[in-house]
């Protein structure tokens, strides 16, 4: 072996190494030593212009496939040339995001809802609710009053007309008789009661007041099991005795006075009663209290020293709870009148239009969260059958137009019974009231206009004189029944 083939298998040798490690297979051959020259070889020619390398392989080696070139640099772009808009999502990304946002929503409702529904619970707490459908019996008047077309939200009487007997206790337990400042508690006594018919529109309420002291015959009221009140069919008995009489006794509640106070209502009437709402006195002072007050104007001074010594000046007055209570209670003293059950019902009659034209004043019917809190103020001044809560609120919302103008009242015709401290029902003059709450219809319509005089024609003096008002009476403000300053 010669020199130089001996250098040639040492330099394949270490191309062979090279190859088979990271370094690339490819060796150029300028990068070769020159071999030294041959003893007696001509010398090396010179050489030219360079020409392009030749790439001289090992044995082994394999050619690598060229590798991509590098991505270009991103480009700066002025504000002059802004970045594209983002790609719109497409149907799955919007229905994920609506999903979300409903999940949300819902999780928000359902913490409001439960909420509510707690406070609600736990206002129903506080409400007296005391069924007597039991004790009515079957045979009962029925509402034919035709449908209104006007309806409300949350009202559980929409479109329809409805009647509720109203009676004020004069229970001297419990509470009342710090108002009655009486020591004996007696028993329970309707001291007033009227029906308050609401139209089925909701644009009139008109009151009908019952004397207490309007001979009866005590119609077959019974019990919660069912047996029979001892007095049922008794005749010439006080209309207040038929709810002195469901309360007596053993078997005696308030539910079952009110259930025999009701037969004698429809009795008389015929007029179906939707349900009812009892109030004593401390629940009557609550609710006055709970609206802060009303004011009411005297014609005349009043003082009673029956009615906890009960004195107020003549002019406005502002009444508290206590004050309201003695004022509706008071049947002897002076500016009352002659003392009768008619006097005080016109009496009665002035505060519960004074205490109308407060709640409506405040606005209380217009929103839903003052009207319940007002409904939940007074809740456990009652006892009723109307609904739970909810359904108080939603019917008081529905009178949420209602106008004080079209609040009116009235006392049932009644005459003289000849014993000098009862009184009877006149048929002929009762009758066109009940026709009047039966269908729904205005107790004192409107009267018809007169048509202008034609040309020429002399018009004839009024019969009567307009009553001109007292100047002294604030506007809007009630006044008490000027008749009994005498």
């Amino acid at each position: 072996m010669t020199e130089v083939q001996a250098w040639t298998k040492h330099q394949a040798n270490q191309l062979r190494e090279a190859l088979s490690g990271p370094a690339p297979s490819v060796v150029p051959v300028s990068s070769l030593p020159e071999p030294a020259p041959a003893p007696g070889a001509p010398p090396a020619p010179i050489p030219g212009p360079e020409a392009p390398p030749a790439a001289v392989f090992a044995p082994d080696a394999v050619p690598q496939a060229a590798q991509p070139p590098p991505p270009p640099p991103p480009e700066r772009r002025s504000m002059a040339h802004p970045l594209p808009p983002p790609r719109r999502r497409g149907f799955l990304g919007r229905y994920r995001v609506a999903k979300i946002v409903g999940i949300v929503l819902l999780s928000l409702v359902v913490l409001i809802a439960g909420a509510t529904a707690l406070i609600l619970i736990g206002l129903n707490g506080h409400l007296n609710i005391d069924t007597v459908d039991p004790m009515l019996g079957a045979d009962r008047p029925t509402q034919n009053a035709p449908l209104s077309s006007v309806s409300s939200l949350g009202d559980p009487y929409a479109r329809r007309a409805v009647n509720i007997l109203v009676i004020g206790s004069d229970s001297r337990g419990g509470d009342n008789a710090a108002i009655s400042q009486d020591k004996d508690p007696g028993g329970q006594r309707s001291d007033t009661t009227f029906i308050a018919h609401v139209s089925a529109d909701r644009s009139r309420v008109e009151v009908v007041s019952i004397p207490r002291d309007t001979l009866i015959t005590i119609p077959a009221c019974v019990y919660a099991d069912g047996s029979k009140v001892p007095q049922a069919g008794a005749t010439k008995q006080k209309f207040n005795s038929a709810f002195s009489f469901g309360t007596a006794g053993k078997k005696g509640t308030l539910a079952s006075g009110v259930a025999c106070t009701i037969r004698a209502v429809e009795a008389m009437s015929q007029v179906p009663i939707d349900g009812y709402v009892v109030v004593d006195f401390a629940g009557f002072a609550k609710i006055v209290d709970a609206v802060g007050g009303v004011d009411l104007y005297l014609p005349c001074a009043v003082s009673s020293k029956k009615a906890d010594n009960l004195n107020l000046p003549k002019g406005v007055n502002h009444l508290d709870g206590t004050i309201a209570t003695n004022y509706a209670r008071a049947r002897t003293g002076t500016g009352l009148g002659d003392g009768s059950d008619l006097m005080r019902i016109q009496r009665q009659q002035a505060l519960f239009k004074a205490l109308a034209n407060k709640v409506l004043g405040m606005n209380v019917m217009t929103s839903i969260g003052p009207l319940y809190g007002f409904v939940s103020s007074v809740a456990d001044s009652m006892t009723t059958d109307l609904g739970n809560l909810t359904d108080l609120a939603g019917f008081a919302y529905s009178l949420r137009n209602f106008s004080l103008g079209n609040l009116t009242f009235q006392t049932v015709p009644i005459a003289d019974a000849g014993d000098g401290a009862n009184v009877v029902l006149v048929p002929e003059k009762d009758q066109p009231i009940w026709d009047a709450l039966i269908n729904d219809t205005p107790i004192n319509p409107a009267p018809t206009p007169t048509p202008p005089p034609s040309a020429g024609a002399t018009q004839a003096p009024p019969t009567t004189s307009p009553t001109p008002s007292d100047p002294a009476i604030p506007a809007g403000m009630v006044s008490a029944p000027a008749n009994q300053c005498g």
